[in-house]
C-alpha cells in the first residue's frame, strides 16, 4: 500500500509541476536575422572611399576652353656690376619676383595678343636695374609677331607687372637681364570668324533700283532758226 500511495504523489506532482512549468517557462528572445545585422552594420559604417580609377562628377575640374599661351622656361641671360669685370650667366642668381611677375603678366594680356592664323612667338627681355630702381620691357630677335602690332602687346604686359619693392628683393648684382620666350596659339581673326563682317550679302535680299534720270531742260531756239 505505501509503495502505491507514493507512486501516487509523484504522479500527481508531475501531472502538476509540467503545466506549471511550461505556463510559466520563460519566452526566447528575439534574435534578428543575419541579412538585418549586415543591412545594420552597414548603415552605421562611413561610405567607402573612391577607387584609383573612378571619378566624381563634383569634383571635375573644368579645363579652360581653347589653346593657351606656353612660356618657355625664363632664363637670365647677364648680371653686372659696377666695374670691368663680367659674371657667367650660369653664376647669376635668379630673381624669383621678376620672373613669376613676367610669367604672370604674360598670361593675364592674353587678350591684348592679336588673333593671327598661325599664331606666333614674343620673346620678352626684362632688363632691371637694382640701383635706379626700374625696369625696361623689349621684345628679342626671336619675336615672329608683326612689328606694327608689338607695341600694344608690350604695353599690356608691362601694365600687368606687379609693382616691385626694391628693398625687400634679395640680389646679388646690381643689374640683371632675364627672357621669357612665350608661344601664343593660332587664332582666326574676327573677318574669317562665321557669321562675320566679311561674308557676301545675302542672294535673296532685292536689288536696289537705280536712281531716275534728270530729265534735260527744252532748248531755247536761236535767233537764226527762227528767221528761218
Amino acid at each position: 500500500m505505501r509503495v502505491q500511495v507514493i507512486l501516487a504523489l509523484v504522479a500527481a506532482l508531475v501531472l502538476v509541476a509540467v503545466p506549471l512549468y511550461l505556463w510559466r517557462r520563460p519566452q526566447p528572445a528575439n534574435i534578428p536575422s543575419a541579412d538585418a545585422a549586415t543591412v545594420a552594420s552597414a548603415a552605421l559604417l562611413p561610405p567607402p572611399a573612391p577607387s584609383a580609377g573612378a571619378t566624381d562628377p563634383q569634383q571635375l575640374v573644368t579645363p579652360p576652353s581653347g589653346p593657351q599661351i606656353q612660356i618657355a622656361p625664363i632664363k637670365t641671360l647677364k648680371c653686372q656690376d659696377p666695374g670691368p669685370g663680367r659674371t657667367p650667366p650660369e653664376r647669376c642668381d635668379g630673381i624669383r619676383f621678376f620672373e613669376d611677375s613676367l610669367a604672370r603678366a604674360i598670361r593675364d594680356s592674353a587678350a591684348c595678343a592679336p588673333p593671327t592664323k598661325n599664331g606666333f612667338v614674343v620673346s620678352y627681355v626684362l632688363d632691371m636695374h637694382f640701383g635706379k630702381k626700374r625696369t625696361n620691357l623689349t621684345m628679342g630677335r626671336s619675336t615672329t609677331l608683326n612689328k606694327s602690332r608689338r607695341r600694344e602687346l608690350l604695353r599690356c604686359v608691362e601694365r600687368a607687372m606687379q609693382t616691385p619693392d626694391w628693398d625687400r628683393i634679395p640680389h646679388q648684382h646690381l643689374k640683371y637681364t632675364i627672357n621669357a620666350i612665350a608661344t601664343y596659339p593660332a587664332v582666326a581673326p574676327p573677318e574669317d570668324a562665321p557669321g562675320g563682317a566679311s561674308q557676301p550679302p545675302s542672294r535673296s535680299q532685292p536689288p536696289s533700283a537705280p536712281a531716275p534720270k534728270k530729265k534735260s531742260a527744252p532748248k531755247t531756239p536761236k535767233k537764226s532758226d527762227k528767221k528761218n
